[in-house]
């Protein structure tokens, strides 16, 4: 005999596998190589006649579990809570194969919604449209383009969800990157009557130490909002939360693209919640699939655990396109007005001379080995990130090298160019930093606003403290606090001094992990520059999208500035370009969305970056490259 049991260690629930002592041999070992191998990790705990696993881990297994039941004839007991889970797990995998009923929303249902609160914002047809098909999937996802209005739609198909005799939702629960919090509390005003009862409740932030994130758990609010690092830390105060009966929790995952890696402590975090009792689950994100098609899988998890995407293929999402909004004749800026420049910017010498010696280091770290070990792999791509780095601001490589002691090159010769680089950066800085400055000026001659994208803290201080001053420029990575709107230097008092239309300050440089999601800039800004970018395609897309968004159709005006080579060295923007523009076609094909083809069609004609995420087999290709003396 088997038996099947839920048992809750640390406060989580996992499964217990336990067998009798005549269990056959084969089968118990096949148990257990199908049950490890769909987790991807070992057993919590394992003994002689049984283990503890993860929940997601047994109910992906199910199907091998059946085939080894049928090859080997042996009893299954199961314990109330085990039987549940399966049952349910069974349920989704039938749901999936079938054509769900579609619901259709009338007046009367617009009318309702407005009575619970949601009567500050008219949702479009689309949003109509998008709303209905969730409501008609027993768990779902909204990929929709950045700024269609995924929030609204979710908070207004929340408010149904509690009206819903068959769900009664009382708690809203989402995890996101912190950057988002802003955007939540945003759309909890543009949406909301202050007199709902969901306005009233708010959206309380997990944050501090896990003492305190008990405390606000259960403290008797109902919303909570917590990052997904903090989800990681604090996962069995929430699952108290929700194994609590009367919590008849809404899981809403946002950004949901980042819990992407089957192997990450986020996607383990997320499996392992999404096995808890919830009455819904949805996510959230624009980018899906940011890498490849199999960015999907562990999204696809969270919200049918145990279904894996590539065997059970059907349209769990809704996306709303660019072409959408405008075919509907809502503002957006149509493709043809969005104007992408490649700039090709000259190098100066000391910045030519530096990435010759770093190029030089990276193909004699190659040229050791024909085959290179895993351990190398961490070298090559520090090297890879040096020549990023020496090809958008290289007084942060030799400041940092000479700073540790580091004199690859010769002291007298890295002396020589730290000092010529200071020099370089007392004119003005590096020429892309100067050629970014030069165009914010004549923006804001003109009387517009520009925003500008580097993946360096240093740069983005340097542009904001000093050599854009005189534009009265702000600043924001992830150093700078989210603080309030009245509290100076903060995230929030910032993001409203750019955005107010009468202020002058006219310039915002940013990084990527702090404002690429969650803000909106597309009222008073049309113009951005790419100091660098990262390698990452979502925070590219999503960075773009910051002054691209629904409610304004102004021409956008996108330079992306990239260092010009001298004809005998191989430009490390070339090397990586491909990928990006693969990654973009992938997504593409998966959305069915013309317009992310039209942008990776626009990314072949230009050279892009790599950061510390690169891969080994993205490194395996830049390898090649580098190594291809005639590839220029």
């Amino acid at each position: 005999m088997l038996k099947i049991n839920q048992v809750v260690i640390g406060n989580l629930s996992y499964a217990k596998i336990t067998k009798s002592n005549n269990f056959n041999k084969d089968a118990w070992n096949n148990i257990k190589i199908s049950f490890r191998r769909k987790q991807e990790h070992d057993f919590l705990r394992e003994e002689k006649n049984s283990f503890v696993c993860e929940w997601y881990g047994l109910l992906s297994a199910i199907e091998e579990l059946k085939q080894i039941h049928s090859a080997y004839d042996f009893s299954i007991d199961y314990d109330n809570e085990s039987k549940n889970k399966i049952k349910q797990n069974i349920k989704n995998r039938n749901s999936v194969k079938n054509n769900f009923s579609r619901i259709k929303i009338s007046k009367k249902d617009i009318l309702n919604l407005k009575k619970l609160g949601f009567d500050k914002l008219n949702l479009n047809k689309l949003q109509i449209r998008d709303l209905q098909t969730l409501l008609s999937l027993p768990n779902a996802a909204n990929f929709s383009v950045q700024g269609s209005g995924k929030t609204a739609v979710l908070i207004a198909a929340h408010l149904m969800f509690r009206a819903d005799k068959n769900v009664k939702a009382n708690s809203l629960f989402v995890v996101s990157p912190k950057n988002v919090f802003l955007a939540w509390e945003d759309e909890f005003n543009a949406c909301l009557n202050k007199k709902s009862k969901l306005y009233k409740e708010g959206l309380t932030e997990l944050s501090g130490s896990k003492k305190e994130l008990k405390k606000k758990l259960f403290s008797g609010k109902r919303n909570f909002i917590i990052n997904y690092e903090k989800l990681v830390t604090s996962l069995d105060l929430i699952s108290q939360f929700l194994l609590d009966d009367k919590n008849k929790v809404h899981i809403v995952l946002d950004e949901s693209h980042k819990v992407k890696s089957e192997t990450a402590q986020r996607s383990q975090a997320t499996l392992q919640l999404s096995t808890l009792p919830a009455v819904r689950k949805d996510i959230l994100t624009g980018t899906p699939c940011p890498n490849s098609i199999q960015d999907i899988n562990t999204q696809f998890q969270f919200l049918y655990p145990g279904l894996s995407y590539q065997e059970n293929r059907f349209r769990f999402f809704v996306r709303t396109t660019k072409r959408d909004l405008l075919s509907s004749g809502l503002k957006i800026t149509k493709s043809k007005d969005i104007k992408r420049t490649f700039v090709h910017v000259p190098m100066s010498e000391p910045q030519i001379s530096l990435y010759k010696l770093v190029r030089g280091d990276l193909i004699s770290l190659i040229n050791k080995k024909k085959k290179i070990s895993f351990s190398k792999y961490r070298d090559i791509r520090r090297s890879f990130m040096r020549l990023l780095i020496i090809a958008s601001n290289p007084l942060i490589l030799t400041k940092k090298q000479f700073e540790n002691g580091e004199f690859y090159y010769g002291d007298r010769l890295q002396m020589n160019l730290h000092k010529a680089l200071i020099k370089e950066a007392q004119e003005g800085g590096s020429p892309k930093i100067q050629y970014a400055c030069e165009m914010a000026r004549k923006f804001a001659s003109e009387g517009q606003k520009t925003i500008i994208w580097s993946y360096f803290k240093n740069t983005i201080e340097s542009l904001g403290k000093y050599y854009l001053k005189d534009l009265n420029a702000e600043y924001i990575h992830g150093g700078v606090e989210i603080g309030s709107e009245d509290e100076f230097d903060t995230r929030k008092y910032k993001i409203k001094k750019f955005k107010d239309p009468d202020s002058d300050c006219k310039v915002l440089i940013a990084n990527y992990a702090s404002c690429a999601e969650g803000i909106s800039l597309h009222h008073v800004c049309h113009n951005a520059i790419y100091i660098d970018r990262s390698f990452q395609a979502d925070q590219y897309l999503q960075s773009e999208d910051r002054i691209i968004r629904l409610g304004n159709d102004n021409q956008k005006n996108i330079f992306i500035l990239q260092s010009k080579m001298p004809s005998d060295l191989q430009n490390i923007d070339v090397a990586i370009k491909n990928a990006l523009e693969r990654k973009v076609a992938v997504m593409s094909d998966f959305l069915n969305d013309p317009d992310l083809s039209q942008l990776a069609i626009d990314e072949s004609r230009g050279e892009l970056p790599i950061d510390n995420d690169v891969s080994q087999e993205q490194i395996d290709s830049m390898i090649e490259y580098f190594m291809n003396e005639n590839v220029r």
